[in-house]
């Protein structure tokens, strides 16, 4: 009930939207707190959505963040949710009494009715997903972000410093079923890296655009097998488009059920990244994946599967409270994906090149 005093004060005291009648906190998120808020003003009743950013965001990245999703909208992206500025006309809040930042949007319509690890869509959400993720590309590939930026480097600047930082984690003591399991497999991992170095000579001239970077089912709106809003854009950032589409099929083509847990669906993964290339073939603007993107996204899968090891591994080891049993299912699932990938590299590289016949 304090959190919901709290909100509700930031709300009427620096935003014009009304008198705040309920506060609900949207649970699953990992980064940041998230709230629906209900306001009435003049007689009418409204949602919105409240994130709370987590300590230590940068307000850099929040205004990139901000601006691109700004940009987007301005674009034609009509399932984004558009930011409510507060009474000073800004698109975040910090106030008096709070070390943390807040940003109003408009509440997207809509069924949450996935998480990232519960990615069990029929066949027309997979193809619904691919073809948006193609048309926020298109929307937002125009961008110019001027000096903001993400403070996490592209992916080419980080794929070398991830073996030296996973090492050290496994140096670190942490009491937990986690520890144990990852002091024994990331040897593994560190192979893994070191047989998959990216050349960058032939990523030379691949399109870098603004992309999402967190695009799983879990930051999806659904009705009627069709996507219809896009949120939680934290992760945004300037980076190579292959590394995006990369992140998606990992999120939306592995298996979490216990029996399969860490295989790749191959059919998922051709649905979807059919629909992203058709969905990019009628548009005018960004080009479909090319050739040479086409013929890196093997690897691309790779890179971006070892991301999110690094990601579970450094947020668990970094957060104070973080539920061992909870990381350890994240952290299982990427290295078992990360083993199929490998044994199935010819199946996954024929399964790519089907997607795009």
């Amino acid at each position: 009930m304090k959190k919901n005093n709290q909100i509700t004060e930031i709300v009427e005291s620096l935003y014009d939207i009304g008198t705040v009648t309920a506060v609900n906190e949207i649970l699953g998120g990992f980064n940041s707190r998230s709230f629906s808020i209900e306001a009435l003003k003049d007689g009418c009743a409204k949602t919105y959505y409240l994130r709370q950013y987590k300590f230590g965001a940068s307000t850099g990245e929040i205004r990139f963040e901000h601006a691109l999703i700004s940009h987007a909208i301005k674009n034609g992206f009509t399932i984004g949710a558009g930011i409510v500025a507060s009474t000073r006309g800004e698109t975040f809040v910090q106030p008096a009494n709070s070390r943390n930042m807040f940003a109003i949007f408009e509440y997207l319509d809509g069924e949450d009715k996935y998480t990232w690890d519960n990615p069990d869509l029929a066949d027309a959400e997979f193809q619904s997903a691919g073809r948006v993720l193609a048309i926020f590309h298109n929307a937002v590939h125009d961008f110019n972000p001027g000096g903001l930026q993400r403070s996490e480097p592209p992916i080419l600047a980080l794929w070398p410093l991830l073996a030296e930082k996973l090492a050290g984690f496994a140096r670190q003591k942490k009491a937990g079923k986690l520890q144990a399991y990852y002091g024994a497999h990331f040897q593994s991992v560190l192979d893994m890296i070191a047989r998959s170095p990216f050349d960058t000579i032939a990523a030379e001239g691949l399109p870098v655009i603004p992309i999402h970077c967190d695009y799983h089912p879990g930051n999806l709106k659904w009705k009627d097998e069709q996507v219809v809003g896009i949120f939680d854009f934290d992760w945004s950032k300037m980076d190579l488009r292959l590394f995006d589409v990369a992140m998606a099929v990992i999120y939306f083509c592995s298996r979490w059920d216990d029996d399969h847990d860490g295989e790749f669906r191959s059919d998922k993964c051709g649905l979807f990244l059919g629909a992203y290339q058709q969905q990019l073939h009628k548009s005018s603007g960004l080009e479909p994946l090319t050739l040479a993107e086409q013929r890196l996204l093997s690897k691309m899968l790779d890179i971006a599967n070892i991301y999110l090891i690094h990601w579970e591994v450094s947020t668990y080891f970094d957060t104070d409270g973080a539920n061992d049993t909870e990381y350890l299912t994240y952290l299982k699932h990427n290295v078992r994906l990360m083993h199929w990938l490998e044994a199935h590299r010819a199946a996954v590289i024929k399964t790519i090149a089907g997607s795009f016949s």
